[in-house]
């Protein structure tokens, strides 16, 4: 008995490994395909780092606060800040020890400016210094992760306790952001399709790709016209760029095809494991999407 049902498993389970192996077309927002490219499949992911790195480019970071949850940003060396002016101290606490800034929404406010400027070790104050720009927000879907700002520019001649604490994090750094400018959405699309379906023997690491927290754990109105449940399985990101993988199940009684131009959030790509699903419960009515964005998955899903 035992042995006729661990073939009715695997006889089950076969038809959905071999829908893996299709291939996956990448889209443009717009909707157009990129390219066609073959996405092997696998089976485990590597473990989700706590941090959010940020490369510092002179552009502007834009910061979403979990409202009434403080959130930890970590800079290069001792910084000095300048809240946005339009606000209040009963709107929002900013504290700084040494090279991090504590920053906690007691409300809800829109996008403003805060000026962070570092330490500069050359003329003994803060005269000079570089100046980080934080484009701060607060709502009830913002991030509570740290944030990790590494700028390969900035060089000391010493360093803060706690930023010789938080080099652990950013160890191999230069060589992790010369390999992320390589990366285009097509190989980080690729890479997390590994991450998750790809047998171990086969996986590969890669110095500037790695995992983000992912803190949205079930969907209904991901794609539009309530047809699917979605479910999102991980986030990564690499190239400046965030990846996550998201498990579409059909929910209707008919056969699906899907259309990328569907899914609401604000996406550089949709990339569709399969484009076609079979009726609810069948064993073919699940496929996974593949959404690049410019930030993280919760950010960007409701633009």
């Amino acid at each position: 008995m035992i042995r006729w049902l661990i073939v009715a498993i695997c006889l089950s389970v076969l038809p959905c490994l071999l829908m893996a192996a299709q291939d996956v077309v990448v889209y443009r927002a717009d909707g157009t395909p990129i390219k066609d490219r073959t996405i092997p499949v696998s089976g485990a992911a590597q473990e989700q780092t706590d941090f959010e790195r940020i490369f510092w480019n002179k552009t502007p970071v834009s910061v979403a606060l979990k409202t009434g949850r403080e959130r930890l940003i970590h800079f290069p060396d001792m910084v000095r800040v300048k809240p946005p002016e339009d606000r209040t101290s009963d709107e929002l606490k900013v504290s700084v020890v040494d090279n991090v800034v504590y920053l906690k929404a007691l409300k809800n406010f829109k996008t403003g400016r805060m000026r962070v400027q570092a330490f500069n070790h050359t003329a003994g104050s803060f005269d000079g210094g570089v100046i980080y720009l934080l484009d701060l927000s607060a709502h009830y879907r913002g991030g509570t992760e740290p944030i990790q700002i590494i700028d390969k520019a900035h060089s000391t001649p010493t360093r803060t306790a706690s930023a010789q604490a938080s080099d652990a994090v950013t160890q191999g750094i230069p060589q992790a952001q010369s390999a992320a400018e390589k990366i285009d959405m097509v190989e980080l699309v690729r890479y997390v399709a590994q991450q998750l379906y790809a047998p171990e023997r086969l996986m590969q690491s890669h110095p500037a790709i790695y995992r983000t927290p992912l803190r949205i754990k079930s969907l209904k109105s991901l794609y539009r016209g309530g047809e699917l449940h979605s479910t999102p399985l991980a986030s990564w990101k690499g190239g400046g760029l965030y990846v996550t993988a998201v498990k579409l199940q059909n929910q209707t009684t008919r056969p699906l095809t899907l259309d990328p131009r569907l899914f609401r959030g604000q996406w550089r790509s949709r990339t569709l494991q399969h484009t076609g699903l079979s009726r609810y419960h069948s064993e073919t009515d699940t496929t996974t999407v593949y959404l690049v964005s410019d930030r993280p998955f919760h950010e960007s899903l409701w633009f």
